[in-house]
């Protein structure tokens, strides 16, 4: 089943699969990315008692949002689907993103998977320079740094080693760019500046998932974050970003527990 629910602060919407009485999961894709930006099979979440709710981001164009506003809207989908206590997981600029809503709504997040996350600012330097630079621009003008980010999107997505999960990054690709890119930009100037929470004050478990060949958001970045949150476990595994894909299932399994 998919259904859409709208939040007070922002107009979330989301895919809502996978075995409907399950363990509710709750996703937030990466930058660039959509709420299809997942492994195209359902049924594995289905098969290990998750119901998964994959959150969209990519309609956002809102200059005013906060990681924290977007988190209490996210509670506010929550209470619309009848959710009352979920786990979450982020993979890329998803992550930082997850973290809010442990932070910001810590009695309704019974755990965290941080996959491939993108670093507090303090962090970027261990990203990409052209990463580095279009998050620049945007702090300066997201108008003008939508331009580059428009063709970032017109890139072929990097493989995934799986044809089936290649073709949903893609269609994940095309349903983030379908209205521009000025929601992508506007995030990432969202995410070069502090983030209005304490991480040391997060207490659900974080589990910290990163590839030995990822050139995105390094593992120097997963042992950061390890560092600083008070109840996390690193797992580096032989994958490079798109991490998410291969290990879908070890991710999911993990947060059913």
């Amino acid at each position: 089943m998919r259904r859409s629910a709208p939040g007070p602060l922002h107009d979330l919407t989301c895919d809502d699969v996978g075995d409907p009485d399950g363990t509710p999961v709750l996703y937030f894709h990466g930058g660039g990315d959509s709420r299809l930006s997942r492994h195209p099979d359902d049924s594995i979440a289905a098969s290990l008692g998750i119901r998964l709710i994959s959150v969209e981001r990519s309609r956002l164009v809102d200059r005013r949002r906060t990681l924290l506003s977007w988190a209490r809207s996210v509670g506010a989908l929550a209470d619309r689907l009848d959710v009352d206590r979920a786990a979450v997981v982020g993979w890329s600029a998803g992550g930082p993103h997850a973290l809010a809503v442990a932070a910001a709504l810590p009695e309704r997040v019974a755990r965290v998977a941080v996959v491939a996350g993108m670093p507090p600012p303090q962090g970027l330097r261990a990203m990409p320079r052209d990463t580095r630079q279009v998050i620049r621009l945007a702090r300066i003008s997201p108008r003008a740094a939508a331009r580059p980010l428009a063709r970032w999107g017109q890139r072929p997505v990097a493989p995934t080693g799986d044809p089936d999960c290649d073709r949903a990054y893609a269609d994940g690709r095309v349903e983030s760019f379908r209205d521009g890119a000025r929601w992508l930009a506007l995030e990432l100037a969202l995410l070069s500046r502090p983030w209005g929470f304490d991480l040391g004050a997060i207490r659900a478990p974080v589990t910290l998932w990163y590839g030995e060949h990822d050139g995105v958001t390094p593992v120097s970045i997963g042992r950061d974050f390890e560092r600083a949150l008070p109840n996390a476990s690193l797992r580096i595994v032989d994958d490079a970003h798109q991490l998410l894909f291969s290990r879908w299932r070890q991710i999911l399994a993990d947060l059913s527990r």
